[in-house]
Parts: structure tokens; sequence; C-alpha cells
């Protein structure tokens, strides 16, 4: 009896949509592109970081370079006063204001020490490195100044770069998603016992279309949802530059000040104290008052200063200008 049953053998491979493989190819492009956004925002935040300790560790370094003037200023002041005591020339007072300005000072003198330690501890932390670190500079120097009152100016913050990116993602997303309700693709080659080999080429229909539309859906809410989240983050790095600005307008009135008339003054007291104690026109005790004076105006100028290249140092993080 003759073998009637025709064997066929072939291969099958279905394939989407050409659309659907270049709207993906759009999509991971995008993708890629976030992904740089997202490093731009750690950039930000990390030159943000370094600057704001590097500008506070070099505060420190002046406040303690200040302070160890002062220092030796109320140790001469009290060797003079115990001297000046143990011979009948003063008073107990003297000598007792003189243990007192020197031992307050000390102890300013040892908290600016450890914080100074502080900054370097942070500092290293940011650079990653176990090796003592210290700025070349030993006074603090001003920021550029270009700053304007200018609330749009936080659009280019790499947080709004990198949330405008998201959109674009989402897009391209919702671009796959359509493009994957048009019909499959499929194709084979068979052959069989008693023909010749054969091709196949057909498209594939789905009949239901209810998930991948909710998919659909579901991107276009996600991009709602993202083009909410990026209006609030742009009120609020508006609003946070607008207090900001105000906090560097102060800085800059502080600073201005002491630019202006504060060290000069401080500079005048000192040499006119020192001239006028060589000559015998003031005491000691008198001598003393005035340079802590002038030092003190100095440490004031240190800290304005700071406070100015503070509110620069945010300002330039807000608009992404570092």
């Amino acid at each position: 009896m003759t073998d009637l049953i025709d064997k066929k053998i072939g291969i099958t491979q279905t394939f989407e949509f050409p659309t659907v493989y270049i709207s993906q190819g759009k999509m991971l492009k995008q993708e890629t592109l976030l992904a740089e956004n997202s490093k731009n925002i750690t950039k930000n935040e990390i030159m943000r970081e370094v600057s704001e300790t590097y500008y506070n560790m070099l505060h420190a370094l002046q406040t303690v370079n200040l302070l160890l003037q002062q220092d030796s200023i109320y140790a001469d002041f009290l060797q003079k006063a115990t001297t000046r005591y143990n011979i009948g020339e003063s008073g107990q007072l003297e000598k007792m204001n003189a243990e007192s300005k020197f031992h307050e000072n000390r102890l300013q003198l040892n908290q600016a020490l450890a914080t100074l330690d502080s900054r370097q501890l942070e500092m290293q932390k940011l650079l990653n490195t176990d090796e003592a670190v210290l700025p070349l500079e030993i006074e603090l120097h001003k920021l550029p100044d270009f700053i304007l009152l200018d609330i749009t100016s936080v659009s280019s913050n790499p947080l709004i770069g990198y949330l405008d990116q998201q959109l674009s993602v989402n897009a391209a997303q919702i671009s796959v998603e359509k493009n994957k309700l048009l019909p499959d693709i499929f194709g084979g080659y068979y052959f069989t016992d008693t023909k010749a080999p054969g091709f196949q080429v057909g498209i594939s229909v789905p009949l239901f279309f209810g998930a991948q539309r909710s998919k659909i859906k579901a991107a276009n809410i996600k991009s709602r949802q993202i083009d909410i989240e990026r209006q609030q983050v742009v009120q609020s790095l508006q609003n946070a530059y607008s207090v900001q600005y105000n906090e560097y307008l102060k800085a800059k009135e502080s600073l201005t000040y002491y630019e202006t008339t504060g060290i000069t003054q401080a500079n005048d007291i000192a040499r006119i104290a020192n001239a006028s104690y060589q000559i015998g026109e003031i005491g000691y005790m008198e001598y003393i008052q005035n340079l802590q004076t002038a030092i003190g105006i100095k440490l004031q100028y240190a800290e304005a200063m700071n406070r100015f290249n503070q509110s620069i140092i945010l300002l330039n993080y807000l608009n992404g200008n570092q």
C-alpha cells in the first residue's frame, strides 16, 4: 500500500511592523539623553557642594589666622599685665582682664581650628581622598558678581532639563505603543517530501486591542503627571531664587560697607593705635583694645565676604550656571 502522507517541515518567523523598530530606536536615543540629564543634575549638585565647602574652608582658615594674630596680642598683654602686677605697678583687675581676654580668644581659636578641621574632612570626602586638603590661598576673594533678578533663569537648571527629557522619553514610549497596534508580519520557509520548497509571507492582525490601548492611555497620563511635576519644580526653583536673591542683596550691602569703609577704618585704627602707643599718647590697655577692635572688624569682613560668596554659589546652582 502506497504511503500517501505528505510530510511538511518548515520554519516561520514573526516580525513586528517596521515602524515599531524605528520608534523603539528613537525611544532608546531619548533614554540615553535622559541618562545624560541625570548626570548633569549630579554634576550641578557636586559643584555646589565643593564650592560651598571650599569657601567655607577658606573662611575658616582666615578666621584662624586672624585669631592667631589676636592670640599673640593677648599673650603679650597678659605677660605685661602679670609683670606690672608682680612689681606693684597695677592692680589685680588689669591682670584678671588680661587673663580673661587671653583665654576667651584662645577658646575662639580652638573652635576655629576645629571648624577648619571639619571643613577639611568635608572636602576630603567630596574629593574622595585621605590626604589633607588646604587651599593655596590664605585670604577670601570675592566671586564674580554678575547676578540679576531673573527668575526665568532657573529654566537652565539641570532638573528642569531632566523633566523635559522625561517628557520626550514618554512621548517616544507613546509612539512605540501606538505602532504596536499595527499588524505583525510573518514569513516562513517550508518543504515537503513531494513538493519543491516554498515560501509563505503574511500579516497577523490582533482581534483585541484593549490591553495595548490601556498602555497608551497610561503613558498619556504619565506625561500629564510629569508636566505637572515640572510646573511645580519651576515654581519652587523660582521662589528659591527670589528668596536667595534677597539674601544676596543683603550680603552685598554688608560686604560693600567693609570694602569701602570698614577695612580702611580697621587699618587706620591699628596704625594710629600703634603710633599713639609708641609716643605715649595712650596706655597699653587702650592700645590692646584698639587692636582688638581692628581685628574684630577684619573678622566681620571675612564673615561678610563668605556670606556673599555663598549667596553667589547658591544662585548659580539654582540657575545651573556653575
